[in-house]
């Protein structure tokens, strides 16, 4: 089977999100079949989802440490609410401030 999804990472200081399409053997059980497994080093900041509300909250919280901040319920729940404008199945964020700026 095939699930669309998003690969996040961070590059430059600035957060990507990318669509893509994951198979099950992409995916860890552990996770509700949600993620994909994590096979990388565990500090590694490119991660696989498959629903755009945890692709979005991850690349907030890799801003959010890049930027040396803490972010609020509030915010969180107004990212997650997000629209992306995607350009080429690709959607960049450079701060955070961008990112709450895009609801």
């Amino acid at each position: 089977m095939k699930f669309p999804g998003y690969w996040v990472s961070m590059s430059s200081g600035k957060a990507l999100l990318e669509r893509t399409t994951f198979d099950e053997t992409d995916l860890d059980p552990a996770t509700n079949w949600k993620q994909t497994w994590q096979n990388e080093e565990e500090s590694s900041t490119c991660n696989g989802f498959v629903e755009l509300r945890e692709a979005l909250i991850f690349a907030a919280k890799l801003l959010s440490t890049a930027e040396e901040r803490a972010l609020s319920k509030d915010e969180i729940a107004k990212i997650v609410l997000i629209d992306p404008l995607w350009i080429k199945d690709s959607f960049e964020i450079s701060t955070i401030s961008q990112l709450l700026s895009d609801k």
